[in-house]
């Protein structure tokens, strides 16, 4: 066995038993260079991996080089010479770097810039991925790099990205595990938000439902009974999904029902809800979406408002026609003092209202089509005369036919109410 080839060995031997030890990915970045520095008598030399996010190299660790330099050292694919042998996936020793066409020639060693000759560059390759480069320059004893030299470089590169390839896949599954987690108590909150079965009211007949999407979005819906004769249905979408969103949406709850024995019409009631929520709002960098609608039924009449919701549709059985519930206010969130505005409409026997959110309107199937508007008024003018469960169970059932074989991407939410 040649001596390069018992240095290899050692090498392998020495990375698979102080990486087995490492805990963190830049352990591994640190060991890999540590390796390249004992072995190959440089003075700097670095890694640089692929960061997707920026289509780019970056430095992930360094010997030899400034913090500063290191932080701003960013090379697009194919540009200069670690660009080059990432986009090429092949090593690249470089004598002169004007003959790189990469500028003027620096001195040969001990330089303080980011790359002199003569540099090696290898990539770390895993099957046809390349992760990565390991950038290596400024030998100690002033020489030229060797054919064994090459050959441990190599080795190391090979080495290198087996591990990190395992890393990052251990990464990735560590990533999943926790936002599976967070989906598993974003899901948790937002059940135990919403309500049970719907209240018994003469003269209305009612059903809501929400799918949670895989993600967890912030819909929410409930019912109030501000008194018999006057209760309201509310529904709200947070921006945002997981577990931020389902604790917003818990505030808001817990907002709304603070001012639920105060009897507020709806406009204000969002107006005293914003005001509380504002702040929090503001710092998580959220908003929230809200239609409120109370039943007067001594009066026959509805009177709402809609902060940035999409509007709830109301069909009029009568006319045989849709209307659409918009007071114009601007989202909970926007603006502290936002003034919010509310309207006043009769409704009659056969007249239904679908309070709905955005995961309807917006699911799309595999062409990217949307399920849309006009397709949610066709199901309620076609479907308004059954009672308003099995309503919303044709609708949910619409939409989740209609996005096959997907799964929604945003919650889907709906709350119809009839006037019998």
């Amino acid at each position: 066995m040649s001596e390069n080839q018992t240095k290899a060995l050692e090498v392998i031997h020495r990375l698979s038993t102080a990486i087995a030890e490492a805990t963190e990915l830049t352990q591994v970045y640190d060991l890999i260079l540590d390796q390249v520095i004992e072995l190959l008598h440089v003075e700097k030399a670095s890694v640089m991996i692929y960061d997707p996010s920026l289509d780019a190299l970056r430095v992930v660790a360094a010997r030899g080089m400034s913090r500063e330099v290191m932080e701003k050292a960013i090379v697009r694919v194919g540009e200069g010479i670690s660009g080059k042998v990432f986009a090429r996936h092949e090593p690249l020793l470089v004598d002169d770097i004007r003959g790189e066409t990469l500028g003027p020639k620096r001195d040969r060693y001990r330089t303080h810039s980011l790359m002199s000759a003569p540099v090696t560059c290898f990539p770390m390759k895993m099957g046809k991925e390349t992760l990565g480069v390991i950038n290596v320059t400024d030998r100690s004893n002033g020489k030229d790099f060797t054919q064994e030299d090459l050959q441990l470089l190599m080795t190391i590169s090979n080495q290198a990205a087996s591990y990190l390839h395992v890393c990052q896949l251990l990464e990735k599954i560590q990533s999943g595990e926790r936002l599976r987690q967070q989906v598993e108590i974003a899901r948790h909150i937002q059940y135990r938000l919403l309500p049970g079965d719907p209240p018994a009211i003469d003269g209305l007949d009612i059903a809501g439902q929400l799918v949670t999407a895989d993600r967890v979005g912030g819909d929410y819906y409930d019912y109030y009974m501000l008194r018999e004769s006057r209760p309201g249905f509310i529904i709200a979408d947070v921006s945002g999904h997981s577990v931020g969103a389902a604790m917003i949406m818990a505030a808001f709850r817990a907002a709304v029902k603070s001012q639920q024995d105060a009897d507020f019409s709806p406009a204000t009631l969002a107006q005293r809800v914003n005001h509380i929520l504002y702040a929090d709002l503001y710092q998580a960098e959220q908003f929230i979406s809200m239609a409120y609608v109370q039943y007067l039924r001594a009066r026959q009449m509805i009177q709402f408002t809609n902060a940035g919701h999409p509007a709830p549709l109301l069909w009029r059985a009568t006319e045989k026609r849709v209307e659409h519930l918009i007071t114009e206010d601007p989202l909970l969130g926007i603006d502290e003092h936002t003034t919010f505005h509310e309207k006043k409409m009769v409704v009659s026997p056969g007249d239904v209202l679908l309070l709905y959110t955005d995961g309807i309107t917006e699911a799309a199937n595999n062409e990217g089509e949307r399920f849309g508007l006009e397709r949610l008024e066709q199901l309620l003018r076609e479907r308004a005369h059954e009672s308003a469960l099995r309503l919303l169970d044709h609708l949910i059932s619409s939409v989740t036919d209609f996005m096959k074989p997907q799964h929604p991407r945003d919650d889907i939410t709906a709350l119809v109410i009839k006037v019998c």
